[in-house]
């Protein structure tokens, strides 16, 4: 085990590196989103939204979300209710950004089959 490991072990606790880990995936879904629904709904700059990244992005999430479970899982063996609330609220976040994924996915298929 290198240093950093120990580091990171000794800072959170059991269970939450994977936590973190499904908030840190959390932010770079919503930036990705954000982007997206900004050049859909806003520039209408189509050509620059991540339609090539699709499967990548959607099994990102679904990875996420495993890794907000499985921490979820491991806080709720812990007695600290601060733990379980945080991991909670990061896997139904994770959940939330999935389905909000799917539905601009679905929305930006129906647009462009309207228009070309």
């Amino acid at each position: 085990m290198r240093w950093q490991d120990r580091l990171a072990v000794l800072f959170f606790p059991q269970g939450m590196m994977l936590t973190v880990a499904a908030l840190m995936l959390f932010f770079i879904h919503l930036g990705v989103f954000a982007s997206d629904v900004l050049n859909l709904c806003v520039t209408h700059h189509y050509e620059r939204m991540s339609f090539h990244y699709t499967v990548v992005l959607m099994f990102s999430q679904v990875i996420s979300i495993c890794w907000a479970a499985m921490g979820s899982l491991y806080s709720e063996m812990m007695e600290n209710k601060l733990l379980k609330s945080f991991a909670l609220t990061i896997l139904m976040l994770n959940g939330a950004m999935f389905f909000n994924r799917l539905s601009l996915e679905f929305l930006a298929i129906h647009y462009r089959e309207e228009n070309h």
